[in-house]
């Protein structure tokens, strides 16, 4: 595992031979604001930096070794390496030894791994055509974790405009845990999040289990497009689409589901009104258009595709000049 708390820096595989990867994390005394710097899927190399409330330094390569996190002589530790340690080995390596004070930072670093991996890994499966381009990315969440803000400029003159706009849907797509205390501003909860993301280069083998994501990703973005995002949903929940349709992309049957959302369960409301549109309105699509459309030998498919229906997902596909 290198050290997005992934596989890879854009999506999650093996790291082969020869590769190398390497992260630096600094604490200093600023609340509410952390930067990301992610290079290519096959530099494999990550940093982070972020300001927090932690009131020391830490440099750590979080390369312990094995043997190091499973001594019971933990206890001799600095408190950086006792939290990495919890960390590096799933919350196995002698929990009794952190203080409530490191309990917190472990919530904070736990969280900035989750959300650097997730945005890597969301922009490697978003980018089927494979766009290479350097992008820098601004999100604010608030303290439940909803996206308050989503902007991403070029950082050179060559990336493509398409590019940009995918790192912008990626980032008005997600949805993230509450906030922790360690991680907000003090003034208002919030999380000021700036990520220069770099796609470059493109060489590496990509595996079935990748291809299949982007492709489950790109039906997905499909339905929202020219589904989902027409009723301008203020509701937090995931629509389950299975349908069968022939060789022609021609619906023949649509059944739509509405279920909880796996980030906000309490907010989400059977809605049978928007349930109804959604199944007329997927009987009315063409599937030839769909990205990876294919049927089998007996000239039908039939696939099931899940929409997260999101209040600042509304967002998507909307860009300012």
């Amino acid at each position: 595992m290198d050290c997005n708390g992934s596989n890879g820096a854009f999506h999650d595989r093996q790291q082969s031979a020869g590769e190398k990867s390497s992260c630096n994390v600094r604490w200093s005394g600023m609340q509410g604001k952390m930067a990301i710097f992610v290079i290519s899927r096959n530099e494999r190399v990550s940093t982070i930096k972020m300001t927090s409330r932690a009131d020391c330094r830490l440099t750590s390569a979080l390369l312990l070794l094995t043997g190091l996190v499973a001594l019971s002589g933990c206890r001799q530790l600095t408190p950086e390496q006792r939290i990495d340690s919890w960390i590096d080995s799933d919350g196995k390596a002698a929990p009794s030894y952190l203080t409530p004070e490191e309990i917190k930072r472990l919530e904070a670093r736990r969280y900035l791994r989750v959300l650097r991996s997730t945005l890597a890994r969301s922009v490697f499966w978003a980018n089927g055509e494979g766009m290479q381009g350097s992008v820098k990315l601004r999100m604010k969440l608030n303290q439940q974790g909803d996206v308050l803000l989503c902007e991403a400029q070029p950082s050179d003159a060559g990336a493509p405009p398409g590019f940009t706009n995918l790192v912008m849907d990626v980032c008005w797509s997600s949805s993230w845990n509450s906030i922790p205390e360690g991680l907000q501003n003090p003034a208002d909860g919030t999380l000021e999040v700036i990520a220069p993301l770099i796609a470059s280069g493109n060489t590496s083998p990509i595996s079935d289990y990748e291809r299949g994501h982007q492709r489950t990703d790109a039906e997905s973005r499909f339905f929202w497009d020219n589904v989902v995002a027409k009723q301008s949903i203020n509701a937090f929940g995931r629509a389950r689409f299975e349908f069968t349709a022939n060789v022609k992309g021609q619906v023949a049957s649509c059944d739509v589901t509405l279920k909880k959302h796996y980030f906000r369960p309490e907010y989400f409301h059977p809605d049978p009104a928007l349930q109804k549109v959604l199944a007329t309105q997927c009987l009315q699509l063409d599937l030839q258009q769909m990205p990876g459309f294919r049927v089998g030998e007996n000239g039908v498919t039939h696939r099931v595709v899940f929409v997260d229906y999101l209040p600042w997902k509304n967002h998507v596909g909307k860009y300012s000049e």
